[in-house]
């Protein structure tokens, strides 16, 4: 029998991708440990949260024994409230329109994972995140885009540090999701034609306006719907009902359509304008993360992504002296609103940083 390459911890959700990342590392050499994370239910809604189920934890179980490993429940669920649910509801009465996976994967799944494998002796965790790296001669991990630009999850894992990308194995990263499945069914696995995951995995009906609406109806107040000349146009139920760039929904009767520009937590308003009054050219990040190398003290030129599955977008980048990052399009965007992540890659698909956005060129 070979020497195992190490033991390794494979989060589990009992899905196709985290049930063929432990079996690939299996194949390879690796001692697995399945372990699925308990994350927080909403009461009423558990049989429909897709990430922590009976059913899902039941579906993984029987893949891990397929597959020939132990399988353990962790229970998470007052990390995942505390680090991903009481922050998303503040950051969208805010006025904000938060992304959850940048908090769970620092703060909750890598955590929690390695965690469990500093406490079992484990070298390693992976996960089913299609995303690629490798490791400088300084011990540097580098973080690059999957092959398969359909499913590239670089995006949403490029909040986490050093330490925990150096004991991070990545096996999906080199393969499609359509050879993913393959490989699942080739080994007969349960997981084969399941469906992907949708929406916000901790949302049991994936519409966050009506949990929003159940569970914190009461800090929801309506206010005004303005124009740029601070007219009064219409009124609005609550500012996280509406997202940057929207259009339906105002109830304005006008002549041209009205899209959503920003919204004022402090006033309780809803800036509303023309289309063309979307436009963004300059974008501030903070809480960044220099993923692939040390904080670059000079201009750079990257293709950014601003949203999960957005088309990057060229962009120049300087750092700022409180170390946040000013970014200035080549090609100004309509699509970027505050709270969400941006990602800079350079032209070989890799990482650079990482950093959340808190202003857009409306409020420089």
């Amino acid at each position: 029998m070979s020497e195992s390459l190490g033991k390794v911890v494979v989060g589990m959700s009992g899905g196709v991708d985290s049930s063929v990342a432990a079996l690939l590392l299996k194949q390879q050499g690796y001692q697995v440990i399945g372990v699925m994370l308990k994350l927080w239910s909403e009461e009423g809604f558990g049989r429909d949260n897709q990430c922590c189920s009976l059913e899902s934890a039941q579906q993984a179980r029987i893949i891990a024994s397929k597959i020939g490993i132990p399988f353990y429940l962790l229970d998470a669920s007052n990390q995942f409230y505390n680090s991903v649910v009481k922050p998303f509801v503040d950051s969208y009465l805010c006025g904000q329109t938060p992304n959850p996976c940048s908090l769970c994967n620092p703060l909750v799944r890598w955590k929690m994972l390695l965690d469990y494998a500093d406490a079992i002796d484990a070298q390693f965790v992976s996960t089913g995140h299609y995303a690629r790296t490798s490791i400088d001669p300084d011990k540097r991990v580098h973080l690059f885009r999957g092959v398969d630009s359909q499913k590239d999850q670089s995006y949403i894992i490029s909040r986490l540090n050093q330490i925990q990308l150096q004991r991070s194995i990545f096996p999906l990263g080199i393969y499609t999701k359509l050879e993913i499945r393959k490989i699942a069914a080739e080994y007969e696995l349960p997981s084969a034609s399941k469906p992907d995951s949708q929406d916000i995995c901790f949302i049991g009906d994936g519409d966050y306006r009506n949990f929003l609406k159940r569970n914190y109806g009461s800090l929801i107040q309506s206010g005004n719907i303005v124009d740029q000349q601070h007219n009064i146009l219409g009124i609005h139920p609550g500012l996280p009902f509406f997202t940057i760039g929207q259009r339906k929904g105002l109830k304005i009767s006008a002549p041209e359509p009205y899209y959503v520009l920003s919204k004022n937590p402090e006033k309780n308003e809803v800036l509303v304008g023309k289309k063309n009054d979307l436009l963004i050219n300059q974008v501030l990040i903070d809480d960044v993360n220099w993923v692939s190398c040390m904080p670059i003290h000079k201009p750079i030129h990257a293709y950014a992504q601003f949203r999960y599955k957005a088309v990057p977008k060229l962009v120049s980048a300087e750092i700022q002296p409180d170390n946040r990052l000013k970014i200035g399009l080549e090609v100004a965007a309509n699509d970027i609103a505050c709270g969400q992540i941006a990602v800079l890659y350079n032209e070989d698909n890799e990482v650079i940083v990482s950093g959340r956005i808190i202003q857009t060129e409306n409020q420089l």
